[in-house]
């Protein structure tokens, strides 16, 4: 769960909620994001303070598919979320940039 700290604060605390017997929680922090913090440093997560589920004893991946390399874009797969996709060839005199916008190969 992401909360934000203070509404002036461009911050956001990461909770982790700890299940005990008899109904009991209780509300953990164990990390934060910070949007405006230098490029790779925005999310600070405490990996060791997070109570998986019972039976998950390392952190799960994600999902989602890797990016497409440079020269192929992003399809959708019928059926699935829009996180899932496949990696096709751009189309003749177009390239790839980093944000998946195509533009004309002028002179190729």
């Amino acid at each position: 769960i992401i909360q934000r700290v203070h509404e002036s604060e461009a911050e956001n605390a990461i909770l982790n909620f700890w299940n005990f017997p008899e109904g009991l929680g209780l509300k953990v922090k164990v990390g934060k994001y910070s949007p405006h913090a230098p490029r790779g440093q925005e999310l600070s997560l405490s990996e060791e303070m997070i109570e998986w589920a019972i039976g998950v004893p390392v952190t799960p991946h994600s999902v989602w598919s890797e990016s497409c390399s440079p020269g192929f874009r992003k399809t959708t797969q019928e059926g699935k979320a829009t996180c899932c996709f496949d990696c096709a060839p751009c189309p003749e005199n177009e390239i790839s940039n980093e944000t998946v916008t195509f533009h004309p190969c002028h002179g190729i």
